[in-house]
């Protein structure tokens, strides 16, 4: 096979529409893009400083994702799940994280133990129910980082969809007071049992929380 030669690779600096779809994307997940209204992407650009393209290619993009639908000629707004959608979200999260708690459980490193420990005490330092997206941005670092621990790319890929479409069910209701140390204690539980090589309670504690959650969510 030829040698290609004379390339070099191409620095990919993050394009209006990228900034778009990640202050839209940010903007779900605080709750200032809620369920029951309808989103000018005109009014968006204006007020993200662009031109209304880059706005549109990254609604378009969310919809590709399945978190908004367009509104002809009037805008966009978030797509609603049905109960039936909204369990086979949580049942996938179940399957998939159980069974990446389980293999750390056998495969985890002590430096791997310390950066979940690590990122849990940044998590208990945000309790306040006053910081709520500040908690809710690293609970999505911490079930983000296992499978990446573990070089499960497509694993991971797959928990980010399904972490998206965890915004359209509500963080709001994850974020109760009542919920908050219950999180922090249940992502303990999973840890020390990945800490303690013991698989079966690593499964068990994953998909203990994620049912936690899906209750924490009706």
């Amino acid at each position: 096979m030829a040698k290609l030669s004379g390339m070099t690779a191409v620095e990919r600096p993050k394009t209006l529409s990228r900034i778009a779809y990640l202050r839209i994307q940010q903007a779900i997940r605080d709750g200032d893009i809620s369920h029951g209204n309808l989103y000018s992407e005109n009014e968006l650009a204006e007020k993200l400083g662009m031109s209304r393209t880059p706005v549109r290619e990254a609604v378009i993009a969310l919809v590709r994702e399945g978190l908004v639908e367009v509104a002809s000629q009037r805008g966009f707004r978030l797509r609603q799940l049905s109960p039936a959608q909204r369990a086979e979200v949580f049942d996938l999260r179940t399957l998939l994280e159980s069974y990446v708690a389980q293999r750390l459980a056998t495969e985890a490193t002590d430096d791997d133990v310390r950066r979940l420990r690590e990122i849990i005490d940044r998590q208990e330092q945000l309790a306040d129910p006053a910081q709520a997206s500040a908690f809710l941005a690293v609970d999505e670092e911490f079930h983000l980082l296992m499978p990446r621990l573990l070089g499960l790319d497509r694993t991971h890929d797959t928990l980010v969809t399904l972490r998206g479409t965890m915004w359209l069910i509500g963080f709001e209701a994850l974020a109760l007071p009542r919920r908050i140390p219950a999180v922090i204690a249940e992502h303990r539980a999973i840890v020390d049992a990945i800490a303690a090589h013991d698989p079966e309670a690593a499964a068990r504690a994953a998909r203990a929380h994620i049912e936690n959650t899906a209750a924490a969510a009706r």
